[in-house]
């Protein structure tokens, strides 16, 4: 290359490129970390719509499962003799509610409800389940009868 050709910077802007100052440094960085956060801000909600959606679905699954098990046990019961007592346990996510209409127990999570025929009045209040909780069958003077308890 020839020497004429070679343009210095110096020349060119009249002066070397000026180093960055510190402050200059940190404001960058700062202008980054609220740029992270903004993003950050905007997906939380919708990671936690995705969750909420994910979790009620667990307690629906759940609440069909129940009603399942509940009415399987409720059939072996009527074969069995007086005395017979069968306890099922289960883990809600969110909430599980459970109360009975007559010889039905309503198990009910979100906006699903699934009944079981329990083929005898029961008496069991609405309640409410967010943890750990017994469904107890027994059977009593040829009906079965089924309780419901916190654990």
């Amino acid at each position: 290359m020839n020497a004429c050709a070679q343009v210095s910077l110096e020349r060119l802007f009249g002066k070397k490129p000026a180093k960055k100052s510190s402050g200059q440094v940190s404001l960058e960085y700062l202008v980054l970390l609220a740029a992270f956060f903004g993003v950050l801000g905007l997906a939380l909600p919708v990671m936690s719509e995705s969750t909420q959606g994910f979790l009620g679905a667990s307690d629906s699954l759940l609440a069909k499962r129940i009603a399942d098990e509940t009415q399987e046990q409720i059939n072996l019961m009527n074969f069995l003799s007086d005395g017979s007592v069968k306890v099922l346990t289960f883990f809600p996510v969110k909430a599980i509610t459970l109360y009975s209409r007559g010889n039905e127990l309503i198990v009910q999570a979100n906006e699903k409800q699934f009944s079981v025929n329990c083929f005898s009045p029961q008496l069991i209040l609405k309640q409410e389940f967010n943890s750990k909780f017994f469904i107890k069958i027994e059977k009593k003077e040829n009906n079965v009868q089924v309780f419901a308890e916190s654990g």
